[in-house]
């Protein structure tokens, strides 16, 4: 296998020497108090930690601590009932015989953190801001099978087809939004048709209550403290934009107290300044340098403190097919034709997670473990693909330009792609680092060219994986790619019921997309963290967001 060339000597030199000297001082078992305190590192700004509009894992983290939805995962992903008082079920009368009408009964104990009670009006006026059209959330496409919910939330069109509705036309629309809080512990959803994982669904962040008189009376920074109220077992006490997030534990938590103080969240956006904080006993757990896993493995101190487990999470490059040359279906297959996915594990990642093909991750109902492969790592192949899109060796091809998040890790990836193309297809790629929150900005508004990315499952089913990213109305669809056939695929399959056929649908949908190439899957993740011994009860799942464990923070503690 030939050497990953992608990286400069002097880069991964570097690398490697700075790495080498926090090792060589790295403590031995320092003692660590009992203090009930966990620190850790979201290694970004998030751009906000509004439930209603968050989309990326590092805002995730920090909502899931700070507010409960009606329903929650279990550590084995099935679900379990947190502020409704079991999962609704057709036997339980929650769900009704044909499938539409789903009724949540609540706890009558749930307060938030300013003492308020929790009431189903809270959900029902969270449900339909997430909806409101003038939010723009990401999320907001995944609840369209809500009776109203997508005439609603579409009600403004498109960037390219705008509607200007009157706030009359508005205000009825949002009223025909079948969600209802018909007294105070109960929430009645009709949907528009079948969903089989409505439920897990309404596990996700997005439908966790907000109070609507915190958003009207501080707007926009209401997501600031002491403004951020939740009714979860932690509250929000500072944010020092750019540096650091502390939650402490909330004393009107109505469920099992945390056993937790406090959390800090840093910011960090070198990993070897996050592993020099946690070698120096600033934090309680780090991700490691890039290229220096194996190291970690071989290394006795380290064998109690390390954490690897596999994630329902597949890295991918991502178009944005509306931009040339990346409208070119040829010009994307040569790409993904010429990318070492095996050494990009070997060396990049120094043998951490595994090599993708296909879109939807081991792990997950529905993976094709085959799919993709005709995508294997080919230089011919991938010079004549681009010869056959106009471009021979590269010749005429528009200068193409590569975003990314400016954080150590993102650096190292995006080094690997831009020799990758200029070895392999003899194409030039300009890289663009960014600070996370514009990055962040720039895809959710679909102005990149080039970029990559990572999608955890949001629940497990392969319904997360394809229609809100590859649909044509997808709210995650940020490459820009549409296709008819495709839709009509995904229709089928989510009114689908019967388990057999709707597998067999969505591994359709699945191959649809990887033949069109709108991304080029890599590799899928594997969680590789070190934690500090005296963390205990961590409880890691596959769908973990940006941290691991951030599912159970509050059963952690330390000893």
């Amino acid at each position: 296998m030939p050497m990953n060339k992608s990286l400069s000597k002097s880069v991964m030199v570097a690398a490697l020497l700075a790495f080498s000297f926090l090792l060589a001082c790295a403590p031995g078992a320092a003692p660590q108090a009992a203090k009930q305190e966990l620190r850790a590192n979201l290694a970004a700004e998030p751009e906000t930690i509004d439930p209603n509009k968050a989309a990326f894992s590092t805002q995730v983290t920090v909502i899931k601590q700070v507010f409960q939805g009606l329903l929650s995962f279990n550590q084995d992903l099935t679900l379990k009932a947190v502020v409704a008082k079991e999962v609704p079920s057709v036997k339980n009368k929650g769900i009704s015989e044909d499938g539409l009408v789903y009724t949540f009964k609540l706890r009558d104990d749930v307060k938030w953190s300013d003492g308020q009670k929790v009431t189903a009006k809270d959900f029902e006026y969270s449900i339909k801001r997430l909806l409101d059209p003038a939010l723009a959330a990401q999320y907001a496409s995944f609840y369209h099978d809500i009776k109203g919910a997508k005439e609603y939330n579409t009600a403004l069109g498109t960037p390219k087809e705008p509607k200007k509705p009157d706030e009359a036309t508005l205000k009825s629309l949002r009223g025909g939004v079948a969600v209802k809080a018909t007294d105070d512990t109960t929430l009645q959803i009709t949907l528009a048709r079948p969903r089989n994982t409505f439920l897990q669904l309404m596990a996700l962040w997005a439908t966790y209550p907000v109070r609507q008189d915190i958003v009207e009376r501080f707007g926009a920074k209401w997501t600031e403290p002491p403004n951020y109220i939740g009714n979860g077992p932690f509250k929000l006490t500072e944010w020092v934009h750019q540096d650091h997030i502390t939650l402490e534990a909330n004393p009107n938590y109505w469920g099992t107290k945390p056993k937790l103080q406090k959390i800090v969240l840093r910011m960090f956006t070198d990993l070897n300044a996050e592993y020099a904080a946690y070698l120096n006993n600033e934090l309680d757990m780090t991700r490691v340098p890039p290229g220096n896993e194996k190291q970690i493995i071989a290394d006795a101190q380290f064998k109690t403190q390390l954490l690897r487990n596999n994630e329902m999470v597949t890295l991918a490059f991502q178009f944005n097919i509306a931009k040339p040359p990346f409208d070119n279906a040829l010009v994307r297959r040569a790409i993904a034709t010429a990318i070492d996915r095996e050494t990009f594990i070997d060396k990049v990642r120094s043998g951490v997670g595994r090599v993708a093909y296909a879109w939807i991750p081991s792990g997950m109902p529905g993976h094709q473990p085959d799919l993709g492969k005709q995508y294997k790592f080919d230089v011919a192949k991938a010079k004549k693909l681009l010869s056959d899109a106009g471009y021979p060796e590269g010749k005429g091809l528009p200068l193409t330009s590569f975003q990314y998040a400016d954080t150590s890790g993102n650096r190292v990836i995006a080094q690997f792609l831009q020799g990758q193309m200029k070895d392999n297809l003899g194409i030039t790629v300009n890289l663009e680092p960014m600070e996370t929150k514009a990055f962040q900005q720039l895809v959710g508004q679909k102005k990149f060219q080039w970029s990559f990315f990572f999608w955890g499952a949001d629940y497990p089913d392969p319904d997360n994986w394809l229609p809100e990213v590859f649909g044509t109305d997808g709210g995650n669809n940020l490459t820009q790619y549409s296709n008819p056939k495709l839709d009509d695929v995904l229709k089928k399959a989510a009114a689908e019921l019967d388990e057999k056929k709707r597998l067999t649908l969505w591994a359709e949908a699945e191959k649809i997309v990887i033949d069109d190439s709108p991304v080029v899957p890599v590799a899928y993740r594997e969680r590789f963290f070190l934690i500090k011994p005296t963390v205990k009860g961590l409880k890691t799942t596959s769908m973990d967001a940006t941290l691991p464990g951030d599912w159970f923070y509050a059963e952690v503690s330390r000893g």
